[in-house]
């Protein structure tokens, strides 16, 4: 049995390590180790012990750790520890210690922070930290803080070549936490898109792994442009199908290039989102997806802009998305704010952050929505000065408030120590 991972990172940015480690022992299980950096000094200074934890006056958290190609050599595993960041309202902040969790994904309810790393799962909440033995693979693609205070998280298992006995294909694994218990289940595909309806987890896919079987001789599903092109799976992820694995929904049409990652909008068990799609003779257009997931029935526009605004592939798909009444409001790569109307397309300008996010950028901008703000944590390439949190309302892009945050820029992006991905306080 041979197992691969692919890896779809839209925040972080990948550099070039050069490690020196010494080896203990013998064997592809060895534990690698090195003497940390100032860096990792600097963060490890700011960790508070578990058993005085709290959420406190935390507006807002970050991760910062270890990509999966920094996880594994060919001489063993290198173990590195990652830091959730808790950012105050006045930019001073605190840090939790993780094991290893590439692309690890907080998310945050009225119910407390959640996270997970490679042997547990997390809640912190005005009371303290609480965690639950969850042993797992080390990359993460989605968690979803439920209504009713448990969680689930996605987590990128890799390719399964399997045996004479199983099936073959992409795998991931499924985590559902509730208060004291942790199950963790194996699924077939990779679920870089997901969405919260209700209190049901769904994913969406390209790489549907072994259920890819199913969709042969569908009608409308092949491309002519592409024989190799597979259709786009909508699966339920949580609760999982009678026989433990994820619930197929419906297929959709060939679709290709980027698609926003993470967390999409789901309201009355509709899922809507920005999708970069191929049409069956090749055309590529950018559109807005409207899929039931009760009916599997889906919709899609093209999107249109009045003033000749053009898409690039590449940075669509780092688009932060979220609905608001009958539009979807997302942030595009170079810090503009779009809205679209989910029912035609079109859309408009709503205003300009000039925070950018992207390869060969000068800065890396993580965004979040909440109810009636946009959020942003910049990291400036030129590792000069601080990063900042800036905060505007999320329709006029009025400036709310920008807040310094005393971490030195050279500190982040650097060799173990990836931004990864954020999330605030959902009363904000």
């Amino acid at each position: 049995m041979e197992r691969v991972w692919e890896r779809r990172g839209f925040r972080g940015v990948l550099v070039g390590v050069v490690v020196a480690v010494v080896v203990s022992g013998c064997g592809s299980s060895d534990l690698l180790r090195r003497s940390p950096s100032e860096a990792q000094r600097f963060f490890e200074r700011a960790t508070v012990p578990e058993s005085e934890l709290r959420l406190g006056g935390a507006v807002m958290a970050f991760f910062l750790g270890p990509l999966s190609d920094e996880m594994f050599s060919a001489v063993g595993e290198v173990h590195e520890p990652g830091y959730l960041v808790l950012v105050n309202g006045d930019g001073s902040f605190r840090t939790v210690r993780t094991k290893r969790m590439d692309m690890l994904t907080p998310a945050w309810s009225d119910h407390g922070l959640y996270f997970a790393d490679e042997e547990s799962d997390a809640r912190l909440t005005e009371s303290g930290l609480t965690k639950i033995t969850n042993r797992k693979a080390t990359a993460q693609n989605l968690m979803f803080a439920l209504p009713d205070g448990n969680a689930v998280g996605v987590y990128n298992g890799g390719f399964d070549s399997g045996d004479a006995d199983t099936d073959t294909g992409y795998q991931n694994q499924v985590a559902f936490t509730t208060g004291d218990k942790a199950h963790l289940h194996t699924v077939q595909g990779n679920y870089f898109h997901g969405a919260l309806c209700d209190d049901q987890v769904f994913g969406l896919t390209d790489d549907p792994g072994a259920h890819a079987k199913e969709a042969v001789g569908l009608p409308g599903m092949s491309s002519n442009a592409d024989p190799e092109a597979r259709p786009q799976m909508l699966a339920r992820l949580h609760p999982l199908s009678a026989d433990g694995g994820a619930k197929v929904i419906a297929w959709r049409p060939v679709s290709g290039g980027a698609h926003p990652g993470q967390q999409l909008p789901c309201r009355d068990g509709v899922i809507t989102s920005l999708s970069w799609d191929t049409d069956a003779d090749g055309r590529e257009k950018p559109t807005v997806l409207s899929w039931n997931t009760r009916t599997g029935e889906h919709r899609t526009h093209p999107l249109t802009f009045d003033d000749g605004t053009t898409l690039d592939s590449e940075d669509f798909g780092y688009a932060v998305q979220s609905l608001r009444r009958d539009h979807l409001q997302w942030v595009y790569a170079d810090g503009r704010v779009f809205a679209t109307d989910t029912t035609t397309g079109k859309t408009t300008l709503l205003f300009d952050t000039t925070l950018e996010a992207g390869a060969g950028r000068p800065t890396q901008t993580l965004f979040a929505f909440s109810r009636t703000r946009l959020h942003a944590l910049t990291v400036r390439e030129d590792k000069k000065g601080d990063i900042a949190y800036t905060v505007f309302d999320r329709t006029t892009g009025e400036l709310i408030e920008q807040i310094p945050i005393p971490i030195p820029n050279a500190n982040i992006n650097v060799s173990h120590l990836i931004l990864a991905r954020m999330a605030v306080r959902p009363t904000l």
